[in-house]
């Protein structure tokens, strides 16, 4: 297809330098050409900013603020028709945005999202077996899987629709923050449709958020997770719709290197072993 629309790719960087070049050269290899690359740089300390420098893209240099507020400054930068929120630490297929926007296109969308492949927990990985196209809310919701599913990075999102309704990043949520940015927008869109491939690979590097919030103990969780909470409450009486969003932790339990055991702890409480993926015990801590 030609490449007569332009995407801005939107990437929030903080002290990414280990990763930048390898983010940086996905994209200069996609088969999709009209590309606007945005760096914002979060007050990085490292040599970030000099890499963006050398490849060239637009960089945007800002105080550290927080992802949130670096993507909510990509979005007030981008001049693309479409934008897309790409980690830096994470992969594309390199024919990623051919695949996004020819569908976008295809349907006329405001959103299109794809299936991903989670390196660190293969069985959170997932792709829809067929092209869906979603009007109703609840069915967006539901193709979507974004109570549970949030990313924002495996949207590429029409920039008319996200900057008229005026959607952003909370910035004082720091724990999925992107779960709540996705769930406004695919209730708002008029029409959503899957990308039946699993096109994004997501690291998920120890250091991120979630995983951080994955080793605290569970009162701290619940502290962190609570704005989520109530944004939940908000959104679901506001929408009258019912969302499932339990993020919850997980612990792996190997023997001789191969996975045997794997203990999942909900955020209400309820405790779920299983053995080789099947669930053969589950519980329930009583307040």
């Amino acid at each position: 297809m030609k490449d007569t629309t332009l995407i801005s790719v939107i990437i929030p960087a903080y002290n990414v330098a280990l990763y930048l070049p390898q983010c940086l050269q996905n994209l200069k290899y996609q088969t999709y050409k009209n590309l606007e690359i945005i760096v914002v740089d979060d007050g990085s300390t490292d040599d970030t900013a000099k890499i963006a420098e050398q490849h060239g893209v637009k960089l945007i240099s800002q105080a550290n603020q927080g992802v949130s507020v670096a993507r909510n400054t990509g979005i007030k930068n981008a001049t693309g028709a479409y934008l897309h929120f790409l980690d830096p630490d994470d992969l594309i297929s390199l024919n990623f945005y051919e695949e996004m926007i020819a569908t976008a296109l295809k349907y006329e969308a405001e959103a299109v999202f794809c299936g991903m492949v989670n390196e660190r927990q293969p069985n959170l990985s997932y792709t829809n077996q067929q092209e869906f196209l979603a009007v109703i809310k609840e069915d967006k919701l539901a193709l979507t899987n974004v109570g549970s599913q949030g990313y924002c990075f495996k949207y590429l999102f029409k920039t008319s629709f996200i900057v008229s309704g005026n959607l952003e990043f909370e910035k004082d949520v720091h724990i999925a923050e992107d779960m709540i940015f996705s769930l406004e927008s695919v209730c708002r869109a008029n029409k959503v449709v899957a990308v039946p491939k699993a096109i994004y690979y997501y690291k998920n590097r120890v250091t991120s958020a979630l995983t951080q919030l994955h080793k605290k103990d569970r009162s701290e969780r619940k502290k962190m997770m609570a704005p989520l909470r109530d944004f939940k409450q908000r959104f679901e009486a506001k929408h009258s719709v019912k969302v499932i969003c339990d993020p919850g932790v997980i612990i792996r339990y190997r023997f001789l290197g191969m996975p045997i055991f794997k203990k999942r702890i909900l955020d209400s409480g309820t405790t779920k072993w299983y053995m080789f993926g099947i669930c053969f015990i589950q519980s329930k801590v009583l307040q």
